[in-house]
Order: structure tokens, then sequence, then C-alpha cells
């Protein structure tokens, strides 16, 4: 056993549990403060946002770009790496390349439907902005007296 592995894992851990644990306190963070601000704005009477953010059009272009070109690449990277006077070598380039197609393949249909998704949410948001333009978003008065049980004698 190497004994340089004790001083690399010492050096190694801190880099890869610093960045984690920060990670997780912002996220943390970040969810306590997304709840303040829906309690707000429920308190003030504005409308809440929606939950649930579609992606970006960068994320549908990664996935749709991304996944295809990096399984392509690692199928030549796999050939590459495979000799051509193995016996198997035929079977091998159809299973590598096949598998890269259908990786491909689920990359792009992933994105498309991303993109539908990312387009309906965003004409939905469209339609609401609108529909609250034309009505009043402010908190509905209400008389406390009315669901006052004790005061009718019940």
């Amino acid at each position: 056993m190497n004994v340089m592995i004790i001083p690399l894992a010492g050096i190694s851990l801190p880099l890869i549990l610093v960045p984690l644990i920060l990670v997780f306190k912002h996220v943390g963070r970040n969810r306590d403060h997304r709840h303040l601000e829906r309690m707000q704005a429920i308190k003030a009477g504005r409308p809440l946002q929606s939950a649930s953010n579609p992606p970006g059009a960068g994320s549908v272009v990664a996935i749709g770009a991304g996944v295809p070109c990096a399984s392509m690449f690692g199928a030549l990277l796999a050939t590459a790496s495979i000799s051509s006077r193995s016996p198997d070598f035929m079977p091998m380039m159809g299973l590598i390349w096949g598998s890269a197609a259908v990786v491909g393949l689920g990359g792009l249909l992933t994105a498309f439907i991303l993109g539908v998704l990312s387009h309906q949410g965003y004409r939905r948001d469209r339609d609401r902005e609108a529909s609250e333009a034309l009505g009043s978003s402010a908190k509905p008065a209400y008389d406390p007296d009315l669901f006052d049980a004790a005061g009718r004698g019940y």
C-alpha cells in the first residue's frame, strides 16, 4: 500500500465535502426564503407564484444536443479501444453504436417533451397574467362576525 494515499485522502476529503455542505446549506436557505416569500404573499393578498417552474430553453438545448453528442463521443472512444482483429468485433460494434443511438434518441425525445411542456407553461403563465390584469388581485373582504359562532348564541 502506498504511503501517499493518506495525505491525498486528507486533502481530497475537504475538497469534496466542503462544497457539498455549502451547496446543501444554500439549497436549504433558498427553500426557506421561498417559503417566507409565499407566506408574505398570502398575508398581503397577492397572488401566489406557480410552484413549478418549467425548465428554461438552455436546459432543453443542453439535453437535446448534449446527450446525443456525448453518447456518440462515448461510442467513438469505445470503438477506438477495441482491436479490429477480435473475433467479436462486429457484434461489439453493433452493440456499442446501437446503444449510443438509443441513448441519443432518448435525449432527443426528452428534449422534445421538455420543450413542449416549457411552451405550455409559458403560455399558461401569459394567459394567467392577462386574466389577472383584467381582475383585481386585492385581498377579498369578508366580515369576521359572519363566521363567529359564539356570538349567535349556539
